[in-house]
């Protein structure tokens, strides 16, 4: 009988149904364990066992384990989402599983936690303070200054992350932060909010792979971000054009990261700023990057992380061996205005254009729509691949030209430049 692979969950974009049929094809039987089965688009297609189990109440997942499992055909307890890794790693040390620790996973999980632990270790980072009260804020924002950044302590995707350049801004959008008890999960927040120092300064993400005691670095994504005051990324290329010194410092820095926080297993996705001062760290993401950016990194590279991270929660060791040199990049359909969505038009025209690989539409169509305020507010992706940064950075934006969101009435929804 194939040995089990347990799925807590998963992201609703990009790898999370993927890699239900990537572990099938590992020979694994996955094993779905979800409080909504209707969140995911495509589970039922996957042909996966699913049992439905409060994914919130990590009592409730060790009985259903418990009760639906023997220990011994239970290969390994993974999640895609960001919101679960906690839980996963409480079960993976319970049922003594490959997987990092419940405290590195706290760490990575909550940004307060993140900044006050690389502070310790000494990792450059913006200025930052801890608020849990509307109170704090006057003292937060002077020990670190205007603008700043003012975000929830444990979100994802960019929600809730807000740059202001007024106390009064800042008090606004810290005490909606603080009002909202619940993420779009259903779990308790932190009940925390966190104000930097605002970096204006390029931002890449470090793609890494940690086995056995000893970390890789897959290679590092450079970043396009749009809508400011909110921080949406945009546009993603990989592998990112750096100066040897500059590439050196980022994975330098994310190194140390990782160990301080204590990871020990898996993918890790590292978001940080190239300032003046060096590699600033804005965030650790414990697991896969989300954005498609495993995919740049196989058409890059031909290393298949989502196959790796599989293998690795299952006890194997991941091989991470580069079998070509090119380029990736993605693209985010966003809209500029507020409408009603009621066609994507230029879809055949974009994926024809040389270069394109994929041409995917991820919202479900008549939608509302607004300019970007978080990654919940893409619409779709055109991903490209080739043989140099310049040609892949051309080739999307020649397909992004070709894309028009119509909305009701045939207003436009998206600028001249395409889909940005």
């Amino acid at each position: 009988m194939p040995k089990r692979l347990l799925f807590v969950e998963a992201n609703t974009t990009g790898t999370g149904m993927l890699a239900l049929r990537m572990a099938q094809e590992q020979g694994l039987q996955p094993v779905f364990l979800t409080n909504k089965p209707s969140r995911y688009a495509g589970l039922s297609e996957t042909g996966c066992a699913v049992l439905v189990v409060d994914t919130n109440d990590y009592g409730a997942l060790h009985e259903v384990i418990t009760a639906n499992l023997q220990v011994g055909e239970l290969e390994g307890i993974v999640t895609t989402s960001e919101f679960y890794l906690e839980v996963v790693a409480q079960l993976t040390e319970a049922f003594h599983l490959p997987g990092n620790s419940p405290a590195a996973m706290r760490n990575c999980r909550n940004k307060a936690l993140t900044r006050q632990t690389l502070k310790a270790a000494g990792v450059h980072q913006p200025k930052f303070a801890v608020c849990r009260a509307e109170a704090e804020l006057a003292a937060a924002v002077e020990a670190v200054g205007l603008p700043c950044v003012v975000k929830p302590a444990d979100d994802t995707g960019s929600f809730g992350v807000l740059c202001c350049t007024t106390l009064a801004e800042v008090a606004i959008h810290a005490v909606s932060i603080l009002g909202q008890h619940t993420n779009i999960r259903g779990q308790r927040t932190a009940g925390t909010v966190l104000v930097e120092e605002y970096l204006n300064a390029p931002e890449f993400s470090v793609e890494m792979f940690t086995w056995d005691g000893r970390t890789t670095c897959v290679g590092i994504t450079q970043k396009s971000l749009t809508g400011f005051p909110y921080f949406v990324e945009s546009r993603h290329i990989f592998p990112a054009m750096l100066t040897p010194e500059a590439e050196r410092d980022i994975r330098q820095t994310v190194f140390r990261t990782l160990e301080a926080v204590g990871i020990t297993l898996g993918a890790t996705h590292t978001e940080v700023k190239l300032t003046p001062q060096g590699c600033a760290i804005v965030e650790i993401n414990a697991r896969l990057a989300g954005g498609m950016i495993p995919e740049l990194v196989w058409h890059a590279t031909g290393i298949d992380l989502l196959k790796q991270q599989i293998k690795s929660a299952g006890g194997v060791a991941p091989d991470l061996s580069v079998t070509r040199h090119r380029y990736g990049g993605i693209q985010f359909m966003v809209a500029d205005a507020e409408g009603e969505l009621q066609e994507i038009q230029g879809l055949q025209a974009a994926r024809a254009v040389p270069g394109i690989e994929q041409v995917v539409v991820t919202a479900q169509i008549p939608t509302r729509v607004r300019p970007r305020q978080s990654a919940y507010d893409r619409l779709g992706f055109i991903i490209a691949a080739g043989d140099t940064h310049e040609d892949t950075v051309a080739s999307l934006a020649r397909a992004a030209g070709e894309i028009r969101l119509a909305g009701r009435l045939g207003e436009r929804l998206n600028g001249g430049g395409g889909a940005r």
